[in-house]
């Protein structure tokens, strides 16, 4: 979430549950990562507080709600006490299809990946407020995005980044890529999108596009993409970075450190060269778990 016109300020609020092996690993857990304190919460809750429509986005744990339309929360734990209510306006829906169920393809369809990602919203309006520690946040004509994840762990390296906030009102993007196990090999996966206006172009292993570069270490990463018609090249830069928890085998115990303030500066050409866009996107999510271990063949 992020505020145009205002003090900046982001809120990165991450609901979830791990089912885990055992009834002691089982919990439901809500992460949030603020720009203006610049630390992250990771709240547990017990397991029987969580619900979940199986037919569409809406989560409840103990008392707070997250779906498509709005946000509800009611935290007071500790060191973390926030509430409030933002609407969620003009969500823009990443398509989804039977030959190509959302941003990861026909890759959906695969029954025992470690790892299954959608994107919900590419980009929405928010209108409403929260108060975090007693301030209150205006969030009203901020912008806001919704994406989720599934599965047992993350990959063993991933490079992540996404933003909406570029000089161009009407961009958005997102980039992961990661070493895939898939069939006792390990590939260089990637998936993302760039929607920019009403054109959409969407990217993965799975459309044929490639990698022609990639360099990464543990503050930025560089990323160059082929598709049929155009040349993307992603350059993000980490901004100061909070702690997270991740899943592994179901367990919500690999640390990682995810940005919110980083920047993304996106570049596209088409198949000729020539320059069609350069733009810096500010308040970026971006995550370089072990990125330096990402290599393509």
């Amino acid at each position: 979430m992020a505020l145009p016109g205002r003090q900046p300020e982001v809120l990165s609020i991450i609901p979830g549950v791990a089912l885990g092996a055992s009834e002691e690993e089982r919990h439901a857990f809500i992460q949030v990562i603020s720009s203006r304190e610049g630390k992250s919460w990771n709240i547990h809750f017990p397991f029987e507080s969580f619900k979940a429509d199986e037919k569409k986005l809406f989560v409840e744990i103990a008392g707070n709600h997250f779906s498509t339309e709005e946000i509800i929360l009611n935290i007071n734990h500790e060191d973390l006490i926030l509430s409030g209510c933002v609407k969620n306006l003009e969500t823009h829906s990443f398509p989804v299809t039977l030959a190509s169920p959302g941003i990861m393809g026909w890759y959906a369809y695969v029954p025992f990946m470690e790892c299954f990602h959608g994107v919900v919203s590419t980009s929405h309006t928010l209108w409403g407020s929260l108060t975090l520690n007693g301030n209150k946040i205006d969030m009203s004509e901020g912008i806001g995005y919704i994406e989720k994840d599934w599965g047992t762990s993350f990959p063993e390296a991933w490079i992540w980044m996404q933003s909406n906030c570029f000089p161009s009102t009407n961009i958005s993007c997102m980039l992961s890529v990661a070493k895939i196990p898939f069939l006792g090999h390990v590939f260089p996966g990637f998936l993302g999108f760039v929607k920019h206006g009403d054109e959409l172009i969407r990217f993965g292993t799975y459309t044929g596009a490639k990698i022609t570069h990639l360099e990464s270490n543990e503050t930025q990463a560089s990323v160059q993409i082929q598709t049929k018609e155009k040349q993307l090249t992603f350059l993000a830069e980490l901004g100061p970075a909070s702690k997270l928890v991740a899943p592994r085998q179901g367990k919500m115990e690999r640390p990682l450190l995810e940005s919110i303030m980083g920047t993304i500066t996106l570049t596209i050409k088409d198949k000729d060269g020539a320059l069609l866009l350069k733009e810096t996107g500010t308040m970026a999510g971006i995550e370089l778990s072990e990125a330096g271990n990402l290599k393509i063949n």
